[in-house]
């Protein structure tokens, strides 16, 4: 059941009970009755990183029976609120998606030891009860800037990410990283929009870009993310997508995305919970561990030459199997 931001949250917060009632974070939960719940900063429409969060709290209800609930374009004025109704309520695991979630997190944490507190992407840690999730989104976009430069014709790609945020700056670093181990003089540009909504905005930043030569940019930016490919339709250029597999929004100007399979590493997170041997940690995600990976091709099977798709497979599956490793480059 959807939860909104409203007045009946406050109403709600003020007669529950101070002390949190899931099952304890050192004790298994009865799979029967777990209850899991999500704040997320966006929609969960917005095709790429709010929709690979709610894809992963569905997971967690269809595969591990879980009850579920989430608040979509929680403020952060409302995130200790947020937070703590759900704590007061009983569940057992409560995700934040995205860093900004983890001082919130933090402070609330202490007045529910029974709640397990997670926060993804980010590397917040506090004992005993709040853990991240980690997506290695360095090799997301290591793998994505390999996918542009042996793609691009004109030397020069782009990539756009939303907040200046670790997660998105570390897969605009791996980008570049990627980009340049195919073509080490290649041009990369980079900038960052601000936000994860305005895409009107990075509409007109990818239009610059490409004025400058990128053929082939990225973007990291959630729902802004679709003015990258409104004007990739009407410019001519390529786009890479990011999070999730976002062939369907664009599918004649998407080569690929860079996926970062958050669903399946909640999943993981939530599956360590019941089993009582989850401590409060930083769990990182990665290629190894099959969560960060290369979409489909899709309308580019028959674009991309076979030469190209060949040198992409092949350097993905040697991130995949350990044989090359993203950080040694960085």
């Amino acid at each position: 059941m959807k939860k909104g931001l409203s007045l009946l949250i406050v109403l709600l917060f003020a007669i529950t009970a101070v002390a949190g009632c899931g099952t304890g974070a050192d004790a298994p939960a009865d799979q029967d009755g777990l209850r899991v719940a999500l704040l997320l900063p966006g929609t969960v429409d917005d095709g790429g990183w709010n929709a690979a969060a709610y894809e992963g709290l569905l997971l967690i209800e269809s595969e591990l029976g879980a009850e579920i609930s989430y608040s979509e374009q929680v403020a952060i004025s409302d995130f200790d609120e947020v937070f703590r109704l759900y704590a007061s309520e009983g569940y057992d695991v409560v995700l934040g998606h995205g860093a900004e979630f983890a001082d919130a997190a933090k402070r609330v944490a202490p007045e529910f030891p029974d709640t397990h507190f997670a926060i993804n992407s980010s590397d917040a840690v506090q004992e005993p009860n709040v853990s991240s999730i980690l997506n290695d989104s360095f090799s997301q976009g290591f793998l994505s800037g390999v996918v542009a430069a042996v793609v691009s014709e004109t030397g020069t790609v782009g990539i756009i990410g939303g907040m200046e945020i670790p997660s998105i700056s570390a897969s605009v670093d791996g980008y570049e990283v990627g980009a340049r181990y195919i073509d080490e003089n290649i041009r990369v540009l980079s900038t960052f929009l601000g936000n994860f909504d305005d895409a009107a905005g990075a509409k007109e930043l990818a239009r610059s870009m490409n004025n400058q030569g990128a053929d082939i940019i990225m973007h990291n930016a959630n729902q802004a993310g679709m003015g990258v490919m409104e004007a990739a339709e009407e410019e001519g250029f390529y786009v890479i997508g990011s999070i999730g597999d976002q062939a369907n929004l664009s599918p004649n100007t998407i080569i690929t995305s860079g996926l970062a399979d958050m669903p399946g590493a909640m999943k993981v997170f939530v599956e360590m919970f019941l089993s009582g041997d989850l401590e409060a940690g930083n769990y990182l995600m990665g290629p190894r561990e099959g969560i960060i990976s290369l979409a489909p091709f899709y309308e580019f099977e028959d674009i991309l030459t076979e030469e190209q798709k060949s040198t992409i497979r092949e350097i993905e599956a040697q991130v995949i199997s350990g044989e090359l490793d993203p950080w040694d480059f960085r």
